[in-house]
């Protein structure tokens, strides 16, 4: 029998379980939808099926992925959504209860999935090589079909890879390569990290072992037309501490942050490491190479509470915990190694986007979610213009926010000539809606709002897959 969930911030309110795989063939519309938006907008997010193992503190990172599926054609919205079927769904599903400790943890997990594979499949969703795959950074991407959503199963790249793969790839549209790494690649807290590139056909041109000063929590990495980089922040593992019983992750400023630059062409033997202060981010806008330097900007914060620090306290507000977009420039001239920083912007925020067709290449558009808080709250949709420094505003206080999706106009249309998509939680409805925007004028708000009937937990990342 299937057991309540319990209080919990993330089992509760806009991030509570669903509990349903849903198809709506026409979703009511509120405003005029626009003829030439055409296409797929895929999300991925956390849906736990079953309450964690008693005695267990939840995580948001923990919860089985749910794929949410809204397909824009001929002035109408379709939605669907399906739990990826991993094989931790699987088994748990058979049992009837949660089988594995969170996030993994092998000490609270039942003995018979001792030996099983960990996947929750819930934090991005991305279509490359003619393949739909769901992806978290702690292992390997599982297959979807993309009019359905039902599993195909795990993919390794024919066997090629058989560690972790990074949830945040980046695809180079010019040449159709799909640039991804995997973060403690020889083994949980290794400080190894793996560069893989697949071309556009989904076959694996490159693998590559990077060895780095420690091991790190690494979230995302950046990329451009000429350069690997690998950002290896002071978010710090260690498996003495881990095996004395101590704090396994920590935050450790001291370190500094390390990064690694690595020429697409080249090979490990190539890597060049840069520092800076110690910095924090989950999430990069945009990277891109302008004479001798890369350019980088990023939603970062000078520190992190995500681990406390080796003596058992957290990072406060004091120390910078609030992420604004930044411009970190790398010197790839051999001049110096060091990395200078500008900040960009004052308003908290995350989840940033940019028109996914100018990624590794620089970039005038760029859109987040945030708000004026001492907290991080989304109740702000943000569009930065790089080129006038401009930042445009859109937001109601009653509407909590998911990462904003560019769907450009057509194939060939200029950067930024297009929708943005959002998928916004009403907090006075407990409903959520589709939210379409003219993409150059966020300001007026949504020109059109698909609404959904039902409530859709917070999620992660998703992707435009254009008709």
């Amino acid at each position: 029998m299937t057991q309540p969930f319990p209080r919990h911030p993330y089992l509760t309110g806009y991030s509570a379980p669903s509990g349903v795989e849903c198809d709506a063939p026409d979703l009511i519309i509120e405003g005029e939808l626009p003829a030439d938006l055409a296409g797929v907008y895929f999300r991925n997010g956390p849906d736990p099926l079953y309450p964690p193992r008693e005695g267990q503190e939840y995580h948001w990172f923990h919860g089985d992925g749910m794929i949410q599926r809204f397909e824009f054609s001929d002035g109408r919205v379709s939605w669907k959504n399906r739990w990826v079927r991993t094989e931790k769904y699987e088994l748990e599903r058979a049992a009837g209860e949660s089988l594995f400790g969170v996030l993994g943890n092998p000490m609270g997990a039942d003995p018979s999935v001792a030996d099983k594979h960990y996947n929750t499949a819930n934090t991005h969703i991305v279509f490359h090589g003619g393949k739909l795959m769901a992806l978290m950074e702690g292992t390997i991407a599982v297959e979807l079909e993309p009019d359905t959503l039902a599993t195909v199963g795990n993919y390794n790249y024919e066997g090629q890879i058989d560690g972790p793969i990074t949830a945040h790839p980046k695809l180079d549209h010019e040449t159709g390569e799909l640039i991804f790494f995997g973060n403690q690649a020889k083994g949980p807290f290794s400080d190894f990290l793996r560069l893989n590139i697949a071309d556009r056909n989904g076959k694996l041109i490159k693998n590559e072992m990077i060895q780095a000063p420690f091991p790190s929590f690494i979230h995302d990495f950046f990329v451009t037309e000429k350069y690997v980089v690998f950002p290896v922040f002071p978010l710090v593992f260690d498996m003495e501490r881990a095996i004395k019983g101590d704090i396994p992750m920590a935050w450790e400023p001291e370190r500094g942050t390390h990064f690694g630059v690595m020429p697409r062409n080249g090979t490990a033997q190539d890597v060049q490491w840069h520092t800076m202060d110690a910095r924090w981010s989950f999430h990069m806008v945009n990277a891109w190479d302008e004479g001798d330097s890369i350019v980088i900007d990023i939603c970062a914060s000078n520190a992190s509470n995500f681990a406390p620090r080796l003596d058992g306290t957290m990072a406060t507000a004091e120390d910078g915990l609030l992420p604004v977009v930044r411009r970190w420039k790398i010197d790839v001239s051999g001049t110096t190694n060091t990395v200078s920083e500008e900040i960009l912007d004052d308003m908290p925020c995350e989840f940033p986007r940019t028109d996914d067709r100018f990624m590794t290449r620089s970039h005038r558009h760029a859109y987040a979610v945030g708000g004026e808080s001492s907290e991080l709250i989304f109740n702000r949709l943000l569009h930065y213009d790089t080129s006038t420094g401009q930042r445009k505003t859109w937001g109601e206080d009653k509407y909590l926010l998911g990462e904003p999706i560019l769907a450009p106009r057509s194939d060939d249309a200029d950067e930024g000539d297009g929708y943005l998509l959002t998928l916004a939680y009403d907090q006075t409805t407990s409903l959520n809606e589709m939210m379409i925007f003219d993409a150059a004028d966020i300001e007026t708000g949504p020109i059109a709002s698909a609404k959904l009937p039902l409530r859709i937990p917070a999620g992660f990342h998703g992707s435009w897959v254009g008709a």
